[in-house]
């Protein structure tokens, strides 16, 4: 129950963070702005590596976000899906698949945008948590 408390956490603040960047900049049509000084964050999140696929990052971390918390509350209603080492895998692939992008996301913003987005930054942070908890835990 606890690790599902976690990515249950986890999974809302991540939506949070990324519905947060999507209405200011796509919905508001507002300039996103970093709350420590003047980091870049409208700069990130518009530059060249904000799409992959034609799809925005924003709309991808709020789906990843809602997939991890409905499958973990799916998870606490039936257990017995876990019993399937096929879901398990998934879970662990997808979850794997999202930190190894966030950790490109984090390179491409310190080296070669050389801009900082907090946003970004911490929704990646609790992207890979999210992985270590599932894989650690």
């Amino acid at each position: 129950m606890f690790k599902e408390l976690i990515l249950i956490s986890l999974s809302l603040v991540g939506f949070a963070i990324s519905f947060h960047i999507w209405n200011t900049i796509y919905k508001q049509k507002k300039k996103l702005k970093c709350i420590i000084g003047d980091g870049g964050c409208n700069e990130v999140v518009k530059s060249d590596y904000g799409k992959i696929l034609g799809l925005d990052n924003t709309f991808l971390g709020m789906f990843y976000y809602l997939f991890i918390l409905f499958s973990t509350i799916a998870f606490l209603i039936y257990p017995s899906l876990l019993n399937f080492n096929y879901v398990s895998f998934g879970i662990i692939g997808i979850t794997g698949s999202a930190a190894l992008f966030s950790f490109y996301l984090l390179f491409v913003q310190f080296f070669i945008l050389k801009k900082w987005c907090e946003y970004c930054s911490t929704s990646a942070v609790l992207s890979i948590g999210i992985f270590l908890v599932e894989f650690l835990m």
